[in-house]
């Protein structure tokens, strides 16, 4: 026997459904505003509209969390690949937090996948080198695992590259930005990415010995600049003292609108605000709507506010954390948390898949992953959760980069979003014991048995 929809379940699917409002105000943000990039003048311009869309939809709490930072941003790129008789230019995008002036002439080689085997065959040979990297990973060993291209670059650095060539692996001369650097500061060496199919003519020609070298030559800026998450809040009615966390980055890199990175996650979580705010049914646990700046830069925003609330106190109140990075119609849900979070998020995922058996499936993960608004909260012990969503290559082969637009945007994603994270949110804060945050320990063999020690350790970021 099927079992029985709660009636306050019922009457939100309907608020849902009928009111959505996320997708109209995400195209209009991208129509007006365009990118999102943090410490810019449209940077700004979108935590004002993230306030007064909070604010117009009655968020009884909205306030702004200032914090500072070093903002870097691009100015002009140069690559120039020579054979000794005659040069080529090769279109390209420096990567964030690369050097403010550069110009470095190496001779290019193929480091694969950077990762540390793909270095260890270069050997000495990588010192004062031009590294040509693949952002993916292409023709890998089974089993191996990926890196971020911070991590990649931190790796190739740490092997004496002179400067970085990051190749996309999308096809369609697609050209990907986003940060060199694990921690925001900017590294020693120029880093840019080109295009699959320009990645692959060089490596033919170095596979035939043709001794080639890359000029790469950049001049960009970093300012200090300050900027604002944008929070606000609904009080819990029984439990007020214990937070929900429901967060996302409202920032996008430069050369695009950002609209499914995280537009599509960001602009959810304001409509998500505006029907629980207006919802007859409130919440037994506080919930906290945080819209992060600074993601893309290094996660500045959600580092600021997670060191903020380690010294006030705050912390200890938040009993979980739900990120909404590039999500959009959830399948399921993924949780990184101790003993019991897992059984309690297939228990409350079953349940949301009694409303709607086609769109959710009640898929659980327990996956721990890096860089995103998440892992500060992760690290300071709180369980993590998200949205499990598969958002076609069409999509991830757009994030970073200029076709990143509206037109990728599924507006019917965008209420899905809203409808299954408000149903589990109810759920969460109706859970009379949430199971506890991480032990020190737990935590520590978690990310060991997630294979992330060695990221995190590159990053800086390992606790021990």
């Amino acid at each position: 026997m099927r079992a029985q929809v709660p009636t306050w379940s019922s009457a939100f699917e309907q608020e849902v459904q009928e009111n959505a409002q996320g997708y109209r105000w995400l195209r209009w943000s991208t129509e007006h505003i365009g990118h999102r990039l943090t410490g810019s003048a449209q940077g700004a311009r979108a935590e004002n509209l993230a306030d007064s869309l909070f604010r117009a939809s009655g968020l009884p709490v909205v306030e702004r969390f200032p914090f500072t930072a070093q903002a870097w941003s691009r100015g002009t790129v140069q690559l120039t690949i020579s054979d000794g008789a005659g040069a080529l230019h090769i279109a390209a995008v420096a990567l964030a937090n690369t050097p403010l002036e550069s110009s470095v002439e190496a001779p290019l080689l193929d480091a694969g996948n950077g990762l540390p085997e793909d270095l260890a065959r270069l050997g000495d040979r990588a010192k004062g080198a031009a590294l040509l990297i693949n952002i993916g990973l292409v023709a890998a060993m089974e089993g191996a695992r990926n890196l971020h291209r911070s991590e990649k670059a931190a790796l190739a650095m740490e092997a004496g590259a002179a400067a970085l060539v990051f190749v996309n692996q999308v096809e369609g001369h697609i050209l990907l930005t986003g940060t060199a650097s694990i921690d925001g500061t900017l590294i020693p060496v120029p880093a840019a990415c080109i295009a699959t199919e320009d990645g692959v003519a060089l490596r033919e020609r170095l596979s035939k010995h043709e001794a080639l070298t890359a000029r790469l030559a950049m001049g960009n800026h970093s300012n200090l600049v300050s900027a604002c998450n944008i929070i606000a809040e609904i009080h819990g009615t029984s439990m007020p003292e214990e937070v929900i966390v429901v967060g996302g980055h409202l920032d996008c890199w430069d050369l695009a609108t950002g609209a499914t990175d995280n537009g599509l996650g960001s602009f959810s979580i304001l409509d998500l605000a505006r029907a629980m705010a207006g919802f007859s049914h409130k919440p037994e646990r506080t919930v906290r709507f945080v819209l992060f700046m600074g993601e893309e830069q290094g996660l500045l925003g959600s580092r600021a506010l997670v060191k903020h609330y380690k010294e006030s106190g705050e912390l200890a109140r938040v009993k979980c954390m739900i990120n909404l990075d590039m999500s959009g119609n959830p399948q399921g849900f993924g949780v990184g948390g101790p003993d019991g979070w897992g059984d309690l998020i297939g228990a409350l995922s079953k349940e949301i898949s009694t409303i709607d058996t086609t769109s959710f499936q009640g898929k659980v993960s327990q996956e721990v992953w890096l860089h995103s608004d998440h892992q500060p909260f992760l690290l300071a012990g709180v369980p993590v959760i998200y949205p499990l969503s598969d958002l076609g290559k069409h999509v991830y082969g757009c994030y970073h980069s200029s076709c990143d637009d509206i037109h990728l945007v599924d507006p019917q994603a965008m209420v899905n979003n809203v409808r299954f994270v408000g149903q589990l949110i109810y759920r969460l804060a109706a859970t009379r014991d949430l199971p506890p945050a991480f032990s020190e320990e737990g935590l520590r063999q978690r990310l060991i048995d997630a294979k992330l020690e060695q990221p995190l350790r590159i990053g800086g970021d390992w606790p021990w």
